[in-house]
């Protein structure tokens, strides 16, 4: 993929001000300055985050009722089922609840709804056998915002719901007792940005501060760090304070279901961001798109290690067959790109295929949006229905593009950047198909200009090849963690001189060293190993990367991950 270079600058008056001010580097302060913070006093609560810079959870709408709610159901001893989803967050924000109503001691229970039997949502069957096993109150959690039709049907049961969500509401708001969720029209929250688990993080803070018991908080940040990360939300404000203090906590977990996670993950001492989105979350979502179900939530109340570690084993065995399944999809695709490659040319790929994997496509919309710059919506069409997964660019929102065709989904939604769908089987007929794809491709034309379909590389700032050192990097590295909101920051340096390699590592990914500060540094480019045949030692390469530190075996080193590269 070629990269528009976009290299980004502040004045140099702001950058010598807020670094006199808060006493870091020109660079660290320049670098704070692209991210919105030119107040000294914001700035240096985002540097060093605290608990204590948390807001209120009283602040959201229905917060009061649903506390008083909950302890009321506990204290009559009425069973409590948290209706979760099958996600990362909503797995996540499951356990948590769980796990805090537990420590309260409420009877509880949970339903996590199969992937690929039942789909995404709140379901009226669930409901009705919830009634019939004597659940009295019902807490969702990431779903339940649009759920118009099961929230009547649990107002017609006698049934107490209380949706906790962050999803976009519809036009109007669900018949439910209560609801938990920063995007509600009257909803006065400052922090919009929550993923589902932050959002049920704030109601175990007002749970635990009307019964004396803040102190705990700060042990269920863990779980909170992952489905943050995992939900790919924007990594500032409050989340950016979950995942510091959950990243530092699970660096030493006592929980064993966490313990064995970590250590199936191939996961040791000091966790980042990359370590959960990479390594942590594929396997707790393949557990669900492979068919698993309630064994995930599990995990994490095992007072065993010994099956602790069988539940993860056959965890990584899910996330094997769920990458199998990936890479056949992919190939099939692939086949259809070489057969046809102006099918792969408009503003909006609508992809489709008999019995894929409905447990991947969502992550094929992803690589293929990764490939193509495009927003991507992947199809699998099953017996008697369809069910969709789409995935977007960076201003073009999906959500909407979908509410333009509402008329022929059975079910739809999510958010600007991720959906997932249900086409109805008259729907899924393929002169339906392709109006849908026509009607899609309208819209993105009509809202995509060109240059958004060209991928642009910010560049932070251009560094000379003798100022590239790991203690660098560890000035930089007080912006961690990194992501949706805080990117990693991304640098270039012109004319950079290999001084060994190239090679190319399990024939896909290229690696070379560089000469940087008279000492030489790793570099390399995942899944870009056919490019090895473009430089040899001695080339010179205008190079555009991401520093890391590299601890193998105790020792640490500077790590340099490209992400673009010129031959000048």
């Amino acid at each position: 993929m070629k990269y528009r270079w976009s290299v980004l600058s502040s004045l140099p008056r702001q950058i010598q001000l807020l670094s006199t001010e808060l006493g870091v580097s020109p660079l660290l302060a320049h670098l704070l300055l692209q991210r919105g913070f030119e107040d000294p006093d914001q700035a240096e609560r985002f540097l060093r985050p605290s608990l204590q810079d948390l807001h209120d959870p009283y602040l959201m709408k229905d917060m009061d009722c649903v506390v008083e709610t909950i302890l009321k159901a506990r204290d009559l001893g009425e069973k409590i089922l948290i209706y979760g989803d099958y996600d990362v967050d909503g797995i996540t924000a499951t356990v948590v609840l769980k796990r805090a109503l537990e420590m309260l001691g409420a009877t509880v229970g949970f339903y996590l709804p199969r992937r690929l039997e039942e789909g995404y949502g709140l379901k009226k069957e669930v409901l009705k056998k919830a009634r019939a096993d004597g659940y009295a109150l019902v807490i969702t959690v990431d779903n339940g915002i649009r759920a118009l039709e099961a929230a009547h049907v649990a107002l017609e049961l006698g049934l107490q719901l209380i949706i906790t969500d962050h999803h976009l509401p519809d036009n109007s708001l669900p018949s439910a007792y209560a609801i938990l969720n920063p995007h509600r029209p009257d909803c006065p929250y400052p922090d919009k940005d929550l993923a589902a688990v932050g959002v049920v993080f704030k109601l175990v803070q007002a749970l635990f501060q009307k019964v004396g018991r803040e102190r705990i908080l700060p042990h269920f940040l863990k779980l909170v760090a992952i489905g943050t990360v995992a939900d790919v939300v924007p990594l500032v404000g409050e989340n950016r304070i979950f995942v510091r203090f959950g990243l530092e906590g699970l660096a030493d977990p006592q929980n064993p279901g966490l313990k064995a996670l970590l250590r199936g993950a191939g996961v040791n001492g000091e966790v980042t961001w990359s370590d959960v989105g990479f390594k942590l979350a594929p396997r707790i979502n393949a557990v669900t798109r492979m068919g698993g179900g309630p064994e995930v939530v599990n995990l994490f109340s095992e007072d065993s290690q010994t099956n602790a570690q069988a539940i993860v084993q056959e965890m990584n065995a899910k996330n094997s067959l769920r990458q199998q399944e990936e890479r056949r999809i992919l190939a099939e695709i692939e086949d259809r790109i070489g057969q046809d490659p102006s099918a792969f040319e408009g503003k909006f790929l609508t992809v489709a295929g008999q019995h894929w994997h409905r447990g991947v496509i969502g992550i094929v919309a992803s690589r293929l949006v990764e490939r193509f710059c495009r927003p991507v919506l992947v199809l699998s069409i099953e017996d008697s229905f369809c069910q969709g997964s789409g995935r977007s660019i960076p201003g073009f929102n999906l959500l909407e593009a979908l509410e333009e065709c509402r008329d022929l989904f059975a079910q739809f939604g999510g958010h600007s950047q991720a959906v997932g769908c249900l086409l109805a089987e008259e729907n899924c007929r393929p002169e339906k198909l392709d109006e849908l794809a026509c009607r899609l491709e309208s819209h993105a034309a009509a809202k995509l200009p060109s240059e958004d379909l060209v991928p642009s590389l910010s560049i932070e700032s251009f560094l000379p090849a003798e100022e590239i050192s790991l203690s660098l990097y560890q000035v930089i590295e007080q912006l961690a963690p990194f992501g949706n909101g805080n990117p990693d920051p991304v640098f270039a340096s012109r004319k950079m001189r290999i001084v060994a390699g190239p090679w190319v590592l399990k024939d896909q990914h290229l690696k070379f060293q560089v000469q940087c500060n008279g000492s030489r540094v790793d570099a390399i480019w995942w899944k870009n190993g056919g490019l090895a045949d473009t430089i040899s030692t001695g080339s010179q390469v205008d190079l555009a990367y991401t520093m890391s530190r590299d601890s193998y075996l105790g020792r640490n080193k500077l790590l340099l991950t490209i992400r673009d590269m010129r031959l000048p």
